[in-house]
């Protein structure tokens, strides 16, 4: 914790000078060692792969109070506020990739080079960087090696004692005037945790893509949607297979892409899509298993049934997958009988989870209504109850709407409460429960439940932000940031992403990580105008003396809650201790929340 408070005073020196923003900030250089090789032989695919890898390092520097100023190719360049987060980032990013390759086949695996110098740069409109200290950054990611970091002797200085670095030498680099003495490390010379980057490939990695509609009439994507959902969720029940997210697999609906450049970025072994034609009462079906290495298909079927008969068929599909897939598996079909909801329940239900996913609060609010005509119909059915009490708490955290009568937040624990007791094997009503119990002060149970469903399936990305949730609310800070940025290196595509982010963000400022928390802020922000995550950027930004741009938050939160105070929210920070809710009222004055 010391070592991150230091990072943000270290340096970061912000001048103003003729319009012009000037800053001492450490500058890191990484890219692909042999990556033009590896794009002449295979170009979609190295892509691909480059795409599945930046998914594991990314959140590794935000989480080091790192900004991505720009890409080029497979070039990263990247300022942060001192040399030690700077350097720790980079051997986070080489374990991370260490730990990929071994798990990956060799057509995927890739290496960085990375140079880090400090240095003062020139910040245009843009928010590019620009300086001769720039340019010697990436002479130094040139000559360093593979695996490795080079660094310059000021970077190295300012280390001494923290981190090993061996003498390089003088070093003639290339459009740098005059000798300069480079230093260099890998991430074998520091131990510490190499995870956040592999996936478990004991196990069988299936991509479930969202079903074709080919009916032609979009009235109906819906119900292809809900046909791969539901798929997807029933087959997560086998331990012997772990199931992609619906929000990574439907972000390439409509897409017309190989399946192998899909599970090359996606890290699948297996991919299954289909196609779905619904007409009057009847329901006309395809579904192919594919190989995700090799592109050819294991199994392929067509089906022609009653729509009544959706259940069966689904129960069909997930024993012929589980059968293929991971033989060993002695798969017990579907759903008891008696636990199948009434069908004009069931697709109502998946119209209203159409509505949610779109996270607007028009979709939202249509959602809700939907989800009370699938509990009229069907008063057993669990997920529509779930889901209701996800889109209330959606409306209240991110547009402050309260609604009539009971808060959102007691009739979403209402919700999830009933929910439970009607399916405790509902994937919806376990991530509402788990939700609420923290909300409710209750954070081991939100754990609890958080971690039964990661059991169930490690790749779903947002119990282990929900498990991350509770983790912070029991003052367990650091294992709240593992959890949180394993839920952001799985959920790439998912709608809640913004959310993510901003916890993400809540965690580092409980850590006096206040560089991390205002990147983290930075990233929700930029994917959705999230009343917490101005809430929580508004208090950093206030302690870090940066005015102008937390009375930008100050201003959005009144605009949306002209009454609400820096004590209001007090009463509802996630924080069990007093001293960091205390810190968060203090930022928020700062910045000009009224008291």
């Amino acid at each position: 914790m010391a070592d991150r408070r230091r990072s943000q005073q270290e340096l970061g020196t912000v001048k103003r000078m003729d319009n012009v923003e000037r800053r001492h900030v450490a500058v890191m250089m990484a890219d692909v060692v042999g990556f033009t090789t590896m794009m002449a032989l295979d170009e979609d695919g190295t892509l691909a792969a480059l795409r599945a890898h930046r998914a594991a390092i990314d959140p590794l520097i935000a989480n080091h109070g790192g900004r991505i100023v720009k890409t080029t190719g497979d070039g990263l360049l990247v300022e942060f506020p001192g040399a030690e987060a700077a350097v720790r980032s980079g051997l986070a990013m080489h374990s991370a990739m260490d730990a990929r390759n071994e798990a990956l086949p060799a057509s995927r695996r890739m290496t960085l080079r990375i140079g880090i110098n400090l240095a003062d740069v020139i910040v245009d409109e843009s928010n590019d960087i620009f300086g001769d200290g720039v340019n010697v950054a990436a002479r130094l990611e040139s000559i360093a090696d593979p695996g490795g970091i080079s660094v310059s002797e000021s970077v190295r200085d300012r280390l001494v004692g923290t981190i090993d670095f061996e003498d390089a030498g003088f070093q003639q680099l290339k459009g740098v005037p005059g000798m300069m003495r480079v230093w260099k490390t890998r991430s074998a010379d520091v131990p510490g945790k190499s995870d956040l980057g592999s996936l478990p490939r004991s196990l069988a990695t299936i991509a479930v893509l969202p079903f074709e509609n080919l009916g032609g009439d979009s009235e109906q994507e819906y119900f292809a949607d809900g046909i791969a959902e539901d798929l997807i969720g029933a087959l997560s029940h086998d331990r012997e297979l772990a199931l992609l997210s619906r929000s990574s697999t439907f972000a390439y609906k409509g897409r017309n892409l190989d399946v192998r450049l899909i599970a090359r970025e996606l890290d699948a072994t297996h991919v299954v899509t289909g196609s779905v034609r619904k007409a009057s009462d009847r329901l006309r079906l395809t579904a192919q298993l594919i190989d995700g290495e090799s592109g050819a298909t294991n199994w392929s079927e067509k089906y022609d049934r009653m729509e009544a008969d959706v259940f069966e068929l689904q129960d069909e599909l997930v024993e012929t997958i589980t059968t293929r897939v991971a033989p060993s598996v002695r798969h017990a079909v579907g759903r008891r009988r008696s636990s199948r909801p009434q069908l004009d329940a069931w697709d109502l239900t998946i119209r209203g989870q159409y509505e949610l996913n779109s996270y607007t609060r028009n979709g939202l609010e249509r959602s809700i209504g939907l989800f009370a005509q699938a509990r009229e119909l069907d008063p057993t059915f669990a997920t529509p109850v779930a889901h209701s009490a996800g889109a209330r708490l959606a409306l209240a955290l991110m547009f402050g709407v309260r609604g009539d009568g009971a808060t959102p937040f007691e009739t979403a624990r209402r919700e999830a409460e009933l929910a439970m007791k009607l399916d405790e094997n509902d994937f919806f009503a376990r991530l509402a429960t788990s939700m609420v119990s923290t909300m409710h002060g209750a954070p081991e149970a939100g754990a609890h439940h958080a971690q039964w469903l990661i059991d169930r399936n490690p790749l779903a990305p947002i119990p282990h932000n929900m498990l991350g949730l509770a983790l912070i609310s029991m003052g367990r800070a650091d294992e709240a940031i593992e959890a949180q940025t394993r839920a952001w290196q799985l959920g790439v595509h998912e709608p809640m992403r913004f959310d993510v982010a901003n916890d993400l963000a809540y965690s580092h400022f409980a850590m006096d990580a206040l560089d991390a928390a205002v990147s983290w802020a930075g990233q929700g922000l930029r994917l959705r105008d999230h009343l917490q995550t101005h809430y929580v950027a508004a208090a950093t930004l206030g302690l870090l003396g940066r005015a102008e741009e937390a009375s930008r938050s100050v201003m959005r939160i009144l605009e949306l809650i002209p009454t609400f105070s820096a004590g209001r929210l007090a009463k509802r920070l996630v924080y069990p201790d007093d001293r960091t809710r205390q810190r968060f009222v203090e930022g928020l004055l700062l910045a000009g929340l009224p008291e």
